[in-house]
Order: structure tokens, then sequence, then C-alpha cells
């Protein structure tokens, strides 16, 4: 069975979060007992064992829970700050109040099980983490890192791979559909590329209006190719939604991509709104390259500078095996890449530029 880097993640962050729990559950009943007793004795390691397994069984109950209903559906943020903690919290004190009496006993319940400190620390960190957990899905797991510790207070420049990817025919689209459905047809389709955008290494830094921007730094985007690789598996993802597509909507998403490299300037931006942008020439390059597309009539068309990184030794014209694009699983997948086809459209003057570039289609 092969695991998907995004799967891989999602099993770290399980863990993480299961031995950090337990790590704090285990601490939690250390200081409760010390700043009861005055000092640590050995009959205390018992607590320091409920906290412990109080710990790991709470973070397993919640993480299920949370898989299995609170994130199946986007939900208001309210939802998330008041309701979600006051669940996860009844949860805490049921399963705190079950191991309690399974490690120490039913008849030190009411004195020594610190029900209401617990209650309240419960429902603090619940809420704490909620609130972090929905900031960094609206802002990018990256970003807030990025912002909490300051790395780009500075500017600074980052070598990365840039993809623009247009969804084609959306006037078209939009004026069919209304503006309500086309929002939802579109956070259908963003929300599809999701997963083979991180499964390939990618970062999606923002949506604008029916296109997103999605970046890779250097290594991340060379490792299997994968900058290259991820239009075809995107290309598969919205393939195999098509059914789904076509019954809600009566039209299959069609899009066209432009892939870049180079220097790239990542710094936080804004005052009252703030966040950490990319800006610079290549950024300008690759949107420029997208807009290639159409009047090439190509789906997808790489810089040579991109190129010469992901298939340095590999002549323009030939087949080439860029990684797999199937399901994560399945037995394409293990081991058997896509071939696609790098054709050269020569070199142009992209519109607004002064500098010829060279431009291959990717099929």
């Amino acid at each position: 069975m092969v695991i998907s880097p995004y799967r891989q993640q999602k099993i770290r962050d399980f863990l993480f979060f299961v031995l950090i729990s337990a790590v704090m559950g285990g601490a939690f009943a250390l200081f409760m007992t010390y700043a009861a007793t005055g000092a640590f004795r050995a009959e205390d390691a018992r607590y320091v064992m409920l906290g412990l397994v109080t710990g790991l069984s709470i973070s397993t109950t919640i993480l299920l829970l949370d898989t299995l209903y609170v994130k199946k559906s986007l939900r208001p943020l309210w939802f998330s700050f008041t309701i979600v903690p006051l669940v996860q919290t009844a949860i805490i004190v049921g399963v705190y109040g079950t191991v309690f009496v399974a490690i120490i006993g039913v008849e030190y319940m009411k004195k020594e099980a610190y029900l209401p400190q617990t209650i309240a620390f419960s429902f603090l960190l619940t809420a704490a983490m909620n609130f972090g957990s929905n900031v960094e899905r609206l802002l990018g797991k990256h970003v807030l890192r990025g912002l909490v510790l300051g790395t780009y207070r500075s500017p600074k420049m980052e070598n990365r791979f840039v993809m623009f990817l247009d969804l084609a025919g959306s006037t078209t689209t939009a004026e069919r559909l209304g503006d309500i459905a086309f929002h939802a047809f579109l956070n259908d389709f963003f929300c599809d590329i999701a997963r083979p955008i991180v499964n390939h290494g990618g970062e999606i830094y923002k949506y604008v209006g029916d296109e997103a921007i999605i970046t890779w730094k250097e290594r991340a985007g060379t490792k299997d190719r994968a900058a290259l690789a991820s239009f075809g598996a995107i290309r598969e993802t919205v393939l195999r939604r098509s059914a789904y597509y076509a019954e809600r909507y009566g039209v299959t998403p069609e899009f066209r991509a432009g892939l870049h490299f180079g220097p790239v300037v990542a710094g936080e931006m804004g005052l009252t709104k703030q966040e950490i942008a990319f800006s610079g020439d290549v950024m300008n390059t690759a949107a420029r390259i997208q807009a290639e597309c159409r009047p090439l009539g190509e789906r997808f068309l790489v810089s040579d500078d991109a190129l010469s990184l992901l298939c340095p030794e590999e002549p323009v014209g030939s087949s080439e095996p860029v990684g797999s694009s199937e399901p994560e699983g399945s037995a394409k997948s293990k081991g058997s890449p896509a071939v696609c086809e790098i054709v050269s459209r020569g070199r142009t003057t992209l519109r607004g530029k002064t500098r010829e570039i060279g431009i291959s289609a990717v099929r």
C-alpha cells in the first residue's frame, strides 16, 4: 500500500498531537499534585500515569471525532471557536473521569480529581488549539508559521518554481451557471486540486479569481520532477470527478497552466491585512507563460529555465516519465510513472517583456 505525502502529513500531525497531549496530561497532573501537597511523592506516580493515559485517550478520541464529523464539512468560525471546544471539553471530562476511576478509584473522585481545574484547563486548551488550526487553514500552514516566527519580517530571495493555473472558459461557465453556482463550482475545483498539489510538494500561494498560484521551493519542485508531474496529477483528479461535475454543473473543469523558475522576493506585506507575499519578475513571467497557452492551443507551457532543472539531460521533443499521476494507492502509482511529451514552442517575447524566453509544451 502506497501512502501519499498528504496522508503521511496527516499521520505525522496525528502522532505529534497525541504525543504532545500525553506529555501535557502528565505535566498537568504533576503540577496539580505538587500544588496540592507541596512535594513530589512516590505515590504521585499514579497521577502522572493518569495524566499520560488521559492525554493519550482524549487526543485520539478528539481526532477521530474531528475526522469523522467536525471536519467533514466547513463550518462557521464561531462554531469552531465555541461549540467545538465545548464538545471537546465534555469528551475530555468523560474520558478523564473514566480513566480516573480505572486507575485511582471512584472513592477518590470528589477529593482528588480536580474536576473544576480540569474543565477550565481543557476548555482553554481546546479553544486555543481550534483557533490556531482555523487561522492556519485560512492563512496557509507555512504562512502562519512564518508570521509567528518572523521568518519573512525582512524580505528575502528564494528560488522557487511558480505555476499559474487558470480555469479555461470561466466567463462562459459563470454566465451559464450564475454567480452563486459558479462560486460553488470554483470551490469544488480548488478543493479537488489541493490534494494532488500537496502530494507533489506544492504550496497553494493564493487564489485570484478563477486562478490558483502554486509554488515549490527548488528542492521540493525538482524531487521526482514534482513541479512538472503535478499538472498530470491534477488532470487525473479532475477526470475522476468528471461525473460529479457533469451531474451538478453540466460541465467539467478545463484548465491551463504556465510554469517558471527563478528567484522570487518573499516577505511580509500589509498593515491592517498582513500576508507573506511573493513578488518579482518570476511571478509576472509565470503569469505571462500561462497566458500563452490559449493562443498556442496548449494546456501546459513550461519555461526553459524550469525545464533545465527538471529535465536537465533530456532533449526537447522526447517522451518523458515524470512521476505518477495515478490515484494514490493504485497499482499504476506503484512505480509506473506517467509519460509526457516535451515539445519546444520556440523563443518568444512575452507580453510586457523585452527579453525573449524559451517555452515548451508538456503534453
